[in-house]
């Protein structure tokens, strides 16, 4: 068995996972634990095969072991100050264990391996994508609610949109409340729509208020993990041609 082979079998065991990951997070936004459990009972032992088998040198083995705690360090930081759920973050650290080298199957990925950490070049990608559902937002706002008020409005055009306040739709938090003082109060990072607050904006006679969804973050790793094997690094080959044509 080559390299090539072996990464194949891991992608392909990796990809079923996530896309089994991302079906729950759409449905439900929790993700069982037992997705990752099931990639390292099942992927983990083939990168310790390959590491056995194709005797890898002690530099690759060092750079494996540093990516992981670099990757296992920025996913919780990102966790902690609430980019995304757990789920998400333990998605990238398993990906840091399956994949310590960046996979390469044929000629992919096309354009180039990141920085080298291929769970870093996943998470790059995923983020690369979200302006995409940013600019979403802003064009069905911007055909729904018109330009008229869009200078006030203009962050939440771009992170979500105005709901009925007796409907509010599910997974989506609220970016508007009343306060204690009966003022109605904007905020930047969604709340939780719970009765009481819903109840005190119903009572102001408020019909729609700024509500944004918590995104199934999964799904935009499954797209960033396809997007690592078979291109790259979107970001890192945009900064690397700016960089190069500055000089």
């Amino acid at each position: 068995m080559d390299v090539e082979t072996l990464n194949l079998i891991k992608i392909l065991i990796t990809f079923s996972a996530l896309i089994y990951a991302s079906v729950y997070d759409l449905r439900q936004r929790i993700v069982p634990n037992r997705v990752w459990i099931f990639l390292i009972i099942f992927a983990f032992p083939l990168t310790v095969f390959e590491f056995l088998y194709f005797n890898y040198k002690s530099e690759t083995i060092i750079f494996s072991v540093f990516q992981f705690i670099i990757i296992s360090v920025i996913a919780y930081a990102f966790y902690f100050f609430g980019v995304y759920g757990g789920a998400d973050a333990k998605a990238f650290i398993t990906l840091s264990l399956i994949f310590p080298i960046y996979p390469e199957i044929c000629n992919f990925p096309i354009l180039n391996k990141g920085i080298g950490i291929f769970s870093f070049s996943v998470l790059s990608n995923s983020l690369a994508l979200i302006p995409f559902v940013a600019v979403a937002f802003f064009i069905t706002n911007a055909l729904r609610l018109g330009v008229k008020n869009i200078k006030k409005d203009l962050f939440y055009y771009f992170i979500g949109k105005k709901v009925d306040v007796k409907n509010i739709p599910k997974f989506y938090n609220l970016l508007e409340y009343i306060n204690s003082e009966g003022k109605l109060i904007r905020v930047k990072r969604g709340i939780e729509p719970k009765k009481e607050i819903v109840e005190n904006i119903k009572n102001r006679g408020i019909k729609e208020v700024w509500a944004t969804p918590a995104l199934p973050f999964l799904v935009f790793i499954t797209l960033g993990f396809l997007i690592s094997v078979f291109i790259g690094d979107i970001i890192v080959e945009i900064v690397f041609r700016l960089i190069s044509r500055i000089l």
